[in-house]
């Protein structure tokens, strides 16, 4: 299967001229503000920060605007400004970026509303926004801005928190409003850029990311999303941030029936399933956040934490309480914490009180709070043992407490930073209650190379996923070229509505053409049947076969367990008799005679799906009696590795099946992997006719994998789509069949 090089990933997508424009927008000499009251308002947060360029406004009656004197026209702009803010309506918008485009603008924030996300009009108006903006980097439209840390050249409608750095987590937000939120958060996330997308038009996550990769401000880059415009570019931006070692962290709204029709009417985006959507944030290397809180505290600890060698992490408290919590966070995050060893015992136990345990979590009791001397030794011992990080969990009192209640906090701190300097690890400050650390302590945890941490269940989850994000960075550099040989998801366009679904014996013969064993049946006639030997050396199964039959249970199309030539008879005229019923405009002519399978250790089902954003999506899931009562199936974007599909065998609760459960037999997987690489390599073969796909059930042996059933569902000859096909339908002849 084709897939792409790291040669073909670590390319920029973006064009010279746009990416120069971009540039541009984010780090302007010269700045332009058009319109009214949003563009006031705009105007007064800037005049809050040090940027150091130039400031342009133009409005047709008014004299100055926040301060600036103001122009009357687009046309009276002394230069082309680099970065401009548009404030003004949906049409005025595409007139004034038609003219700002022919003076050699560089970029535009576009506030207005009333394009895509409406439907009718606005996607027309959407269509002419685009060509107006030709090479510029354009922002939006239906958007807010951008909040800009590095150059301070902030297109922002309020005001918003200073920070005492330049370099940070750039966030791409499809919301003005969560942006605002993402910006405010109290959580001391740094940040280097924040821009609102709105609908992008023009500049789409993909762009935003290829771009900000190459930006040495850029610690990570943190996405809240509503949908992706364009899965394979999406994709070849997070594997070229991938190979830079970038994180990119997502926060997805969109992920319920309801949400997902919000998305649509907010900013027209497909929201899309989110079985896809975790399918390719796996295969991608994105870290998938819950919610906006977690989302910010995966932002800061991307930004602050160096690597983690491993999921191992050592506990520390003064309550059993919180020791019990920790634990099962930590746990269900799929940390691990070991237990001391003998060493870290010897040093601990004759430091803490005779009713105290060394144990990982370690209770060092409420006696010793704060007692810095005592704490730095019992912090070091434990980090220094068989784990990979350490975690302090303490929440600080609120800011403004009396009795100074925060110094025995600070001292507990520096025992932990003393700790984490002797150990060479890295270590957190984690808070049971989300805001259980004031915004004070975290700047001076940080200062000393803690990373805070709101909320303790959080907190073990953000860890956990940084651990899994740097065990994939330490596999590709393992692997080298080869570690990004990650299959980006095919971009495949739409099929005609006129579909035909093809009968079983065509279908498996197809997919047989591609490597899936079938079994060794005969197309026949009923007048054929008379043919048959009167007794069969094995038992059969006889069923309908009709491109128009695809359920052939519905029609009593399927009778199993058939010993003689009279039962088989018997059974096709009850099936032709049944079928007239149904469907007394078509004509029963031809049934598939198979032998019947043995009993298979499990049964699995295997289909494809043809999805409008995520291309072709392969599904792995329990067959059999389990389809129902398990509904468990996984998907996986197409194309795929035998590894990629080895994962998601072992990874349903059926595989124990496979696996010698209970002293049964174990299948051998390359017979299984090589039945589901058949059916992947058919759809990747046919990108341009394929609807859907399905075996099932596939029936699993010790050392074979067997389709018993198979549909397709394709374009309808005649239609433009078919007309493509690479491989045209191929009946079994009779002759051939016999």
């Amino acid at each position: 299967m084709p897939f792409q090089t790291a040669d073909d990933v670590t390319k920029p997508r973006l064009s010279e001229t746009r990416r120069r424009n971009l540039q541009r927008l984010l780090a302007p000499r010269r700045m332009a503000f058009i319109g009214g009251g949003q563009a006031a308002r705009t105007l007064e947060t800037l005049r809050l920060q040090p940027f150091a360029g130039t400031v342009d406004v133009v409005h047709p009656t008014r004299s100055e605007m926040a301060g600036f004197r103001c122009l009357r026209r687009i046309s009276d702009l002394p230069e082309p400004p680099d970065a401009v803010f548009l404030a003004v309506n949906a049409d005025a918008t595409i007139a004034a970026l038609d003219q700002l485009r022919e003076m050699g603008a560089g970029g535009a924030v576009c506030y207005a509303s009333g394009f895509a996300e409406i439907g009718g009009a606005g996607a027309a108006r959407d269509r002419d926004f685009v060509r107006a903006a030709g090479d510029m980097a354009v922002v939006g439209p239906n958007c807010y801005g951008m909040v800009n840390y590095v150059t301070h050249a902030s297109i922002w409608p309020s005001a918003y928190p200073q920070l005492p750095t330049t370099r940070g987590a750039a966030v791409i937000s499809q919301s003005g409003n969560v942006t605002g939120h993402i910006v405010a958060n109290g959580r001391s996330v740094p940040f280097s850029y924040l821009i609102s997308a709105g609908n992008q038009a023009v500049l789409g996550f993909e762009d935003y990311i290829d771009f900000l990769v190459d930006d040495p401000h850029v610690t990570c880059l943190g996405l809240f999303m509503e949908g992706i415009r364009d899965v394979p570019a999406f994709s070849r931006a997070c594997l070229r941030a991938r190979s830079k070692g970038m994180p990119v962290i997502v926060c997805r709204s969109g992920r319920s029936e309801l949400g997902a029709a919000m998305a649509a009417s907010h900013t027209s985006s497909l929201a899309g399933r989110n079985e896809y959507y975790q399918a390719l944030f796996q295969r991608l290397g994105v870290i998938e956040t819950d919610n906006v809180p977690q989302f910010l505290e995966m932002l800061k600890l991307a930004s602050l934490a160096g690597p983690v060698t491993g999921r191992r992490i050592a506990v520390f408290s003064s309550s059993g309480g919180d020791n019990g919590l920790a634990a099962d966070y930590c746990s269900l995050a799929g940390l691990e914490l070991p237990q001391p060893g003998q060493q870290a015992i010897d040093v601990i136990r004759p430091l803490l009180p005779a009713f105290g345990h060394v144990s990982n979590p370690l209770d060092f009791t409420a006696g010793y709070w704060g007692n810095e001397e005592l704490l730095t030794p019992m912090f070091t011992s434990l980090l220094a043992g068989e784990v990979d990080a350490g975690m302090l969990v303490v929440d600080y009192p609120p800011h403004g407490s009396p009795y100074k209640a925060g110094e025995a906090h600070a001292a507990m701190d520096r025992a932990l930073a003393a700790a984490a300097r002797a150990a060479g690890k890295p270590v957190f400050h984690a808070s049971v209650n989300s805001g259980g650390i004031t915004e004070e302590a975290s700047r001076a945890m940080i200062a000393q190379g803690i990373v805070p941490l709101q909320g303790l269940h959080d907190a073990a989850e953000v860890i956990s996923r940084w651990a899994a994000h740097c065990a994939r960075l330490r596999e590709d550099a393992v692997a080298g070229s080869g570690g990004l040989a990650v299959r980006i998801p095919h971009a495949v366009g739409a099929i005609p509505d006129a579909l035909r679904s093809v009968n079983e014996a065509d279908s498996k013969h197809r997919l047989a053409a591609h490597g899936l064993d079938i079994p060794q049946g005969q197309m026949i006639t009923l007048p054929q049947i008379a043919d048959l030997p009167e007794t069969f050396a094995a038992p059969m199964v006889l069923k309908v076969l009709h491109d128009e039959l695809p359920h052939k249970t519905e029609v009593g199309g399927v009778a199993l367990n058939l010993a003689t030539r009279a039962d088989t008879l018997e059974a096709a005229n009850r099936m032709a008799a049944a079928v007239a019923r149904h469907r007394p405009d078509l004509r029963l002519e031809r049934f598939l005679l198979e032998p019947m399978q043995p009993q298979p250790l499990a049964e699995l089902i295997v289909g494809v799906k043809r999805d409008p954003l995520f291309g072709m999506v392969l599904v792995i899931g329990a067959g059999g009696i389990f389809v129902e009562l398990l509904k468990e199936a996984t998907p996986l974007l197409l194309p795929v590795t035998r590894s990629d599909v080895e994962t998601a065998l072992r990874g349903l609760k059926v595989f124990p099946l496979l696996d010698g459960f209970r002293g049964r037999s174990a299948a051998q997987l390359d017979p299984v992997i090589d039945a589901i690489m058949a059916v992947a390599d058919y759809a990747c073969t046919h990108l341009d006719t394929l609807s859907e796909l399905d075996v099932n059930p596939l029936m699993v042996f010790e050392d074979a994998a067997v389709a018993v059933d198979a549909l397709i569902v394709e374009a309808a000859p005649g239609t433009a789509a078919a007309a493509q096909m690479g491989n045209a339908p191929c009946d079994l002849a009779c002759e051939e069949a016999r």
